[in-house]
């Protein structure tokens, strides 16, 4: 990803973080965060193989994140990103049958690409505590990790600590190298 893209990109987390702020106090985000607190566990277990080049337990995490996301009600947001909040339940729901359904590494991390667009998008505008969004150029996509120290699942051991924190509690703080 060209450096124009990745201020692009940086720039729409951006806005959606400063509108965000004064949102979530007052928007009925915490119901809808509290259910999204099991999808991420399962992710994070997708996130942590990847990372670790393996695909053991990503399909089984990935039925769960599918079966789990039914169980999210953005029906209590109100407010600015309300439709954003709407959208999110549905399109985790996709991508993680996708994840579901991977038989390889390759087409695993390409499902959890998909899957980490709307979950980047729930951190970014609920920012739960502790959960950080992170980004790759080489891989031209984010992910979702709560450490950060960086652990690239696109890449694996192949560049695991490429990629840089873009949002979350640990911004700023901490990256992995962006020169390949």
């Amino acid at each position: 990803m060209n450096t124009r893209n990745l201020v692009a990109l940086a720039s729409s987390l951006l806005v959606v973080a400063l509108c965000s702020d004064s949102h979530a106090a007052s928007s009925g985000t915490a119901t809808f965060d509290r259910s999204m607190k099991p999808l991420l566990a399962q992710y994070m277990r997708i996130h942590d193989a990847l990372a670790s080049d393996k695909l053991s337990g990503v399909a089984a995490a990935g039925k769960r994140i599918a079966k789990l996301a039914t169980k999210v009600k953005p029906e209590t947001v109100k407010g600015q990103h309300k439709a954003h909040y709407a959208s999110l339940p549905k399109k985790i729901r996709a991508a993680a049958k996708k994840l579901a359904g991977a038989k390889s590494l390759a087409t695993a991390r390409d499902a959890f690409k998909e899957l980490s667009r709307p979950m980047a998008m729930w951190v970014t505008m609920s920012k739960p505590a502790g959960v950080n969004v992170v980004f790759c150029s080489m891989a031209k996509g984010s992910w979702l990790q709560t450490d950060a120290k960086i652990r690239n699942p696109y890449y694996g051991a192949k560049m695991l600590s490429c990629g840089q924190i873009i949002g979350g509690t640990h911004k700023g703080k901490a990256s992995g190298h962006m020169k390949h």
